[in-house]
């Protein structure tokens, strides 16, 4: 009896300190007790559900079963998440990418493309410049460990008519994933994980020192540069094992070691700051962390178009189309950065918006504030829409508040720019 009551006691006393589950975990609400929602049975629901949450020695216990199912049946249980060979871990929709799974067609593709064409066109005319960046893909770099029930018929991918039009257009870019290839078999330290999704630490350094002597070549100045010191050998971490953390095991899967190396950026009076703004998915937060905005004077990483990064303590900010005309008049470089994944849905409404204000089209703010709350408030209450956004939420590890804030502005700015055509 008093092994059954642990849990109990432990969820309410907390009397041991637990260590909580990674990934993307959403907590049931705790319920709020109202006759309307006994009655229809919804507090009752609410509550099982929480009390489930906050059971004690419940992360414990969800680790031991994963473990076991690990062990015992290869399975893992992790959204999307792929066991390959030699117990290489992959995202589903890399391996979609890689395979053209997903592809959107020439047709899309060429369009964002003159869009963003057009946006650096305008750029260019007030002194400023724009670079688009194929992040490295885990898949392109390593397709030998697919597990062998995945084999598809490779058909072309968005990728490869994203790097053809790039160069057709004459749109500045950089290849991380030709880069890494290249260095597949040279490269002194593993450029990508086994057990993490973005490359290696020791990749990411390459890359910050890679873009940072690209940007100086299409600026002719000389920028802060990261410079290597010491490198530290260790197990996998920080987003070495990002996808392992995220299985929630017991015990640590047994793993190479990994090259973490110090860097330190130029302090030279004399060398140039340049305003640079940043639109990308999560890979940009290696280089974000390791540093790379001390080449910069001001570096706002506007993560998925959604919510907007900055360093020196300044706060979090979420997207408006204020904020995005204020970073594209004081920037004079703007970054792209996509893997190959995202490649679907790159820009995630800059190329829209920034095409917009660059080509002057004034929004009526004042209704188009009240046109996004009124959304905000409409969306949680349509079903197959909310179904769409938790969906959306879970792939780009934002919270759901965010993507329906997201998803609002973007239907209220797509029937501005229509007014304006």
């Amino acid at each position: 009896m008093l092994l059954l009551a642990l849990p109990a006691v432990q969820g309410f006393l907390h009397l041991f300190k637990e260590e909580p589950l990674h990934g993307g975990i959403v907590e049931n609400p705790k319920p709020t007790f109202t006759l309307e929602n006994l009655l229809n049975g919804t507090f009752q629901e609410v509550t099982n559900n929480y009390l489930n949450d906050h059971t004690g020695f419940r992360s414990f216990l969800v680790r031991l079963h994963n473990q076991w199912d690990y062990w015992l049946f290869d399975k893992v249980h992790a959204n999307s998440v792929i066991r390959g060979k030699d117990n290489y871990l992959y995202e589903y929709n890399y391996i979609k990418a890689f395979y053209g799974l997903d592809y959107i067609g020439e047709d899309s593709i060429r369009h964002n493309l003159e869009r963003l064409s057009k946006i650096r066109e305008n750029l260019n005319k007030k002194g400023k410049e724009l670079i688009f960046v194929f992040a490295a893909s885990k898949a392109q770099f390593y397709p030998e460990y697919f597990p062998d029930s995945i084999h598809y018929k490779k058909n072309i991918t968005n990728y490869e008519t994203y790097l053809r039009l790039v160069n057709e257009l004459k749109i500045p870019h950089i290849d991380f994933n030709k880069f890494f290839l290249e260095a597949k078999d040279s490269s002194k330290y593993p450029l990508y994980p086994q057990y993490g999704i973005h490359w290696t630490h020791y990749g990411a350094c390459l890359v910050a020192d890679s873009l940072i002597h690209y940007i100086e070549h299409k600026l002719n100045k000389d920028l802060p540069e990261p410079e290597w010191h010491k490198v530290h050998l260790a197990p996998p971490s920080r987003d070495d094992n990002d996808i392992e953390r995220g299985l929630n095991l017991l015990a640590p899967l047994p793993s190479k070691w990994y090259a973490y190396p110090q860097l330190k950026y130029d302090k030279d009076e004399n060398l140039y700051l340049p305003n640079t703004m940043v639109i990308a998915d999560s890979y940009y937060w290696s280089l974000f962390n390791l540093g790379i905005s001390k080449s910069f004077n001001r570096n706002p990483f506007w993560y998925y178009m959604s919510e907007i990064y900055e360093t020196g303590g300044v706060p979090k900010k979420s997207f408006s189309l204020e904020l995005l005309q204020k970073d594209l008049e004081e920037c004079e470089l703007i970054i792209v950065m996509s893997t190959d994944a995202n490649l679907t849905n790159v820009g995630w409404g800059f190329f829209e918006n920034a095409l917009a204000i660059t080509d002057g089209i004034q929004f009526r703010i004042p209704r188009y504030h009240e046109k996004i709350n009124n959304l905000i408030q409409y969306i949680p209450t349509d079903s197959a829409w909310m179904h769409h956004i938790r969906k959306k939420a879970q792939d780009q590890k934002l919270s759901v508040d965010s993507v329906i804030r997201m998803d609002a502005k973007w239907m209220v700015e797509q029937e501005f720019l229509k007014e304006n055509n």
